[in-house]
């Protein structure tokens, strides 16, 4: 009876260990394509779910949607969904379960490369983990744009020339963060923050907490930004 129960002992150990090894060393990196094709939308809701790696975004899909994924673990493998209703289009990509037994984010190889559309309306969600990120977002046509980040390290540029205006909602957690604003088109910028830092200088303060950038005053386009901020720096500088 001994002896069986530590061969099972044994054998489970083997298991664990095997595990472990297989995630840590022998998981080789696999890709996806992805490419979402254009129908008859008139718009795009696009919400992206992120957790951990690396995250690209910017704008100049030959579809509503393309791009690659690239992730060294089967959990890892993005959901992507695409349905109508009425005239709008809703896109959903959530990267999987990054919780492996024996497989942590110290291990963890994960990038995607997305293009969006520039051709219609976008409202556009991002949901960032623990991720480095670049967010091209210029010549995208934008509705709306809502950004919450966890412990992550962004450059989120909004610069270009915006025929409309928009929305944009920022709540960034912790981690250093560069938003770069168009220079020609009225911004202002509505802060909140806890003890991380915000360096506005090329904005004036309008009231408590609210900024505005110099084509503000009879600008006809604005980008209304409200930026809640954690713990981190941000830094909103002015596209050359």
């Amino acid at each position: 009876m001994n002896k069986f129960l530590w061969a099972t002992l044994l054998a489970v150990i083997l298991v664990v260990f095997g595990t472990y090894g297989y995630n840590k060393w022998f998981a080789k990196a696999s890709g996806n394509d992805i490419s979402i094709e254009k129908d008859n939308a008139d718009a795009l809701n696009v919400d992206i779910d992120f957790g951990v790696g690396n995250l690209y975004i910017q704008g100049g899909a030959p579809e509503w949607v393309s791009g690659e994924f690239s992730y060294n673990h089967k959990r890892l493998e993005p959901k992507v969904t695409y349905k109508t209703r009425k005239d709008v289009g809703f896109v959903k990509i959530k990267q999987g379960s990054g919780t492996i037994f024996g497989f942590n984010k110290r291990n963890v190889d994960n990038e995607w490369d997305l293009q969006l559309t520039n051709e219609i309306p976008i409202d556009l969600n991002v949901d960032m983990g623990v991720s480095k990120s670049t967010l091209n977002l210029e010549g995208l046509q934008l509705n709306s744009l809502s950004i919450d980040s966890g412990v992550s390290d962004s450059t989120i540029d909004l610069s270009g020339e915006w025929n409309k205006g928009f929305r944009a909602d920022f709540d960034l957690g912790v981690g250093d963060v560069t938003i770069i604003l168009p220079k020609q088109t009225g911004v202002r910028v509505n802060v909140s923050k806890g003890i991380g830092r915000v360096d506005l200088k090329d904005f004036t303060k309008q009231n408590d907490g609210v900024y505005v950038n110099d084509a503000y005053s009879g600008a006809d386009t604005i980008i209304d930004i409200s930026l809640d901020i954690g713990v981190g720096d941000v830094k909103i500088k002015t596209a050359e």
